[in-house]
C-alpha cells in the first residue's frame, strides 16, 4: 500500500514544521495587510488607552488616592478665581495683564514661571497694560510665556513689549480621534512650550530634535500638585498692602510653576487617556514632570518591534501547528491574545511604547492560519485513511488513526498480539469446478462474511491471498481483551457461514468449509516495506504458529484450533468454554504445542477438563504428516 500522506515527500501540510512556517507567513502578511490599513491605529491607540489608566491607577492606589507633591506645580485660572477678581478686584474676564505680572513677580522664587496663555492682541485695558505686565515679567526673568503657529508653521507669539522671557508653542499633538497621547518637544531653535521650561531652568539636555514622545499620564485631573490663581494673586496682592500672604513666596522656590485654564468656559481642555477634559496646563506639566522624573515614554524601535512580531508570530504557528487536544489549543488560544497585551504592558512600564495591533494581528492571524492548514491536513488524512483502510480496519480503528497518523509511519514497535489465519478447505478442486468471473463471485461473498466478522470484533485485516485470510488484535491499537476478540471473530466466523450455507447453495455455489487458527504471543507490528511502498503487517513466529494451527485441522477433523497461550489469555471470559485436545507438534517446531477447542459457552458440549490427546499420543504424528503450510507472503519469513 502506498500512502502519500504520511511520507516525507508527501503534502507539505503533513508537516508540523512546513504548517508552522505556512501559518506565520499567512500571519506575517495579514498583520501588515492590517496594520497598512490602519486598522490596527485604533486597536493601538485603545490599549495604550487602558495601560495608561491602569498604570494611573495602580500608582495613585498605591499613594493612598492622593497627589504626590513634586517639581511641578499647577496654578490655575478656574471658575472660583475668576469669581474672586471679579467680587474683589471689579474686573470681569479677561483680566488685565497687569494682574498676570504681579502673578509673575511673586512667584519669582520658583525656577520658571510657565504661562499657558496666549497674549497675542493687545490688551483691551490698553497697552500700558501690556507694557507693565511686561515690566514685571522681565524683572521676574524666569517666564516662558506660549505661542502659536498657523497652519504654514509662522509662530504668533505674545503682544506684550517682553525682553527677559523664552517662548514654547502650545500646539497639541492630538491623534485623529481628538486624543492628546504624544508630545513634541520640537527643538531647542523652536522649543515647545514644555521644553522651553525645561530650557529656562538651563536644561538643554532635552529629547532629541522633534523626537516625538508618549506621555505617562499620572491620573486624572488634577494629577499634578495644583491651586488655584486666587490664592496667589491674593497672597501677592496683600503683600503689597502690607498685609500677611496667604501663601507665603518661599514657598515657590525651585518649583516649576505653569498657570492654565481649568474654567470650562475658557475652553482650553483636551482628552488624554486618563481623563476626558485635562487642562492643557496640566499636559504641557506632565511632559515637565515625566522629564524630570526620567519617565518619557518614546516608541520601540521598528527592528526590535518587527522581531517581537516575528517572534510572536512563530510562536502561535508552532502551538497552532503542534498541538492536538482542544484543551491545549483553548489554552495556546488565550495566550496568543494575552501575551501582546502583556508585552505592551511591560514595555510600558519599561518606557517603551510598543505596536500592540500589529503584534496581536500577527499572533492571531498565524493561529487561526495554523489551525486551518492543521483541519486541511486532519480532513485529507482521514479522506485518505478512511478511503484506504475501510476495507481493512473498523471504524474505531480508522478513527485513532486519524488522530495519530504517527502511528502509520515507516517501522514497527514490538507488541503481543492475537493472530487469525484461515482458509477453505479443498479451495483447489473448488476453483476449478469454477469459472473465474463465477470464482470471483463466489470469492467476493465469502471473504466479506469473514471481514465483517473480524472488523465488528475491532481486528485488523492483514491481507487476502486467495482463500487465505489473516488477522490481528491489538495493533494498531491497545485492546486487553484481544484473545476474546480473536475467538469471538473466529466463532462469528463460522456461525455467519453457516448462515449464509443457502445463500450459496441457491447460487450454485460450493459449500465452503473454513478452517481457522489462532495463536497469541509477540510480534513486530508496523509499516513494512519501503518508503514508496509499504504494509501495515505483523511479523514473528506467532503469526508462523497461527498459520500451522490454521493447517493442523486437516489432520484431525477440526474446524477451529487454538494455542494454549490463547486460551490462557481469554479464560477470563464468560461467555466462552475451552476444551483441550492435546499438544501437537507443529512441523517446524522443536516444542509441542498446547490445542484448544472453543466454543461460545451458551452452546454447551465443551469442557475444560477433557483432553483427547497429548504430546506423546497420535496428535504429534499426525502434525508431523500434515502437508506444510502454503508458502504465502506474510508467513514465507516467519517460519523456521
Amino acid at each position: 500500500m502506498r500512502l502519500k500522506g504520511f511520507q516525507k515527500n508527501g503534502s507539505p501540510l503533513n508537516r508540523p514544521l512546513c504548517r508552522s512556517l505556512f501559518s506565520l507567513l499567512v500571519g506575517l502578511a495579514g498583520a501588515a495587510l492590517f496594520f497598512a490599513s490602519g486598522l490596527s491605529t485604533g486597536l493601538d491607540r485603545g490599549l495604550y488607552d487602558f495601560r495608561a489608566s491602569l498604570s494611573a491607577k495602580m500608582s495613585l492606589s498605591a499613594k493612598g488616592g492622593s497627589v504626590d507633591s513634586g517639581p511641578v506645580e499647577l496654578v490655575f485660572i478656574d471658575q472660583y478665581s475668576l469669581a474672586w477678581v471679579e467680587e474683589n478686584l471689579g474686573f470681569g474676564w479677561p483680566w488685565p495683564r497687569e494682574l498676570y505680572g504681579i502673578l509673575a513677580e511673586y512667584c519669582s522664587q520658583a525656577k520658571t514661571v510657565a504661562f499657558d496663555i496666549l497674549f497675542t492682541e493687545t490688551s483691551s485695558f490698553g497697552p500700558e497694560d501690556d507694557l507693565r505686565c511686561a515690566r514685571a515679567m522681565d524683572k521676574a526673568g524666569n517666564v516662558v510665556l506660549a505661542e502659536a503657529r498657523d497652519r504654514f508653521l509662522t509662530a504668533r507669539r505674545s503682544a506684550l513689549p517682553v525682553e527677559n522671557v523664552r517662548f514654547g508653542s502650545v500646539a497639541a499633538a492630538l491623534d485623529e480621534d481628538g486624543v492628546v497621547r504624544r508630545y513634541n518637544p520640537g527643538s531647542l531653535d523652536e522649543p515647545s512650550f514644555g521644553l522651553a521650561v525645561l530650557d529656562a531652568d538651563g536644561r538643554r539636555e532635552g529629547p532629541p530634535n522633534n523626537a516625538e514622545t508618549y506621555l505617562r499620564f499620572l491620573g486624572p485631573s488634577p494629577s499634578l500638585p495644583a491651586r488655584n490663581a486666587a490664592e496667589v494673586l491674593s497672597s501677592a496682592l496683600s503683600l503689597k498692602r502690607g498685609g500677611e500672604p496667604q501663601i507665603n513666596a518661599g514657598y515657590f522656590k525651585d518649583k516649576y510653576l505653569v498657570f492654565g485654564f481649568s474654567a470650562p468656559g475658557l475652553l482650553d481642555r483636551q482628552a488624554v487617556p486618563t481623563d476626558p477634559a485635562m487642562p492643557g496646563a496640566e499636559i504641557h506639566g506632565t511632559f515637565i514632570r515625566n522629564f524630570l522624573d526620567g519617565r518619557l515614554l518614546r516608541p520601540l524601535s521598528w527592528p526590535w518591534e518587527l522581531l517581537l512580531v516575528l517572534a510572536l508570530g512563530a510562536a502561535s504557528a508552532f502551538c497552532a501547528s503542534w498541538f492536538r487536544k482542544p484543551s491545549a489549543l483553548v489554552s495556546a488560544a488565550g495566550l496568543v491574545l494575552l501575551v501582546p497585551v502583556l508585552t505592551a504592558s511591560l514595555f510600558y512600564e519599561a518606557g517603551l511604547v510598543s505596536v500592540p495591533g500589529l503584534e496581536l494581528a500577527a499572533a492571531s492571524l498565524s493561529f487561526v492560519g495554523g489551525i486551518l492548514f492543521s483541519y486541511v491536513a486532519e480532513g485529507r488524512n482521514r479522506a485518505f485513511l478512511k478511503k484506504s483502510f475501510s476495507q481493512y480496519l473498523s471504524p474505531e480503528v480508522i478513527e485513532e488513526l486519524s488522530k495519530n497518523p504517527g502511528l502509520l509511519k515507516l517501522g514497527g514497535e514490538e507488541r503481543t498480539i492475537s493472530v487469525f489465519f484461515s482458509d477453505i478447505e479443498g479451495f483447489t478442486p473448488l476453483s476449478e469446478s469454477l469459472s473465474p468471473e463465477r470464482l470471483a463471485l463466489f470469492m467476493n461473498r465469502y471473504l466479506s462474511i469473514l471481514s465483517e466478522c473480524i472488523l465488528a470484533e475491532g481486528g485488523t485485516l492483514d491481507k487476502y491471498v486467495g482463500d487465505a485470510v489473516m488477522a490481528f488484535w491489538n495493533a494498531p491499537l491497545g485492546q486487553e481483551d484481544h484473545a476474546v476478540r480473536a475467538l469471538r471473530a473466529a466463532l462469528r466466523c463460522q456461525g455467519a457461514l453457516e448462515a449464509a450455507m443457502a445463500e450459496f447453495k441457491a447460487q450454485g455455489f460450493p459449500l465452503p468449509r473454513t478452517r481457522i487458527g489462532i495463536h497469541t504471543g509477540t510480534a513486530i507490528v508496523g509499516n513494512m516495506g519501503s518508503q514508496w511502498r509499504f504494509n501495515y503487517t505483523a511479523l514473528g513466529d506467532v503469526v508462523n504458529t497461527a498459520s500451522r494451527l490454521e493447517e493442523a485441522n486437516k489432520s484431525i477433523g477440526t474446524g477451529l484450533l487454538v494455542s494454549g497461550d490463547t486460551v490462557a489469555q481469554a479464560r477470563g471470559s464468560r461467555e466462552l468454554s475451552f476444551r483441550r485436545l492435546g499438544a501437537l507438534l507443529l512441523q517446524g517446531k522443536s516444542k509441542p504445542v498446547e490445542v484448544w477447542e472453543v466454543r461460545f459457552a451458551a452452546e454447551g458440549g465443551l469442557s475444560e477438563n477433557s483432553d483427547t490427546g497429548s504430546a506423546q499420543g497420535s496428535a504429534p504424528k499426525v502434525a508431523s504428516e500434515a502437508s506444510p503450510v502454503p508458502a504465502w507472503e506474510g508467513v514465507r519469513d516467519c517460519r523456521g
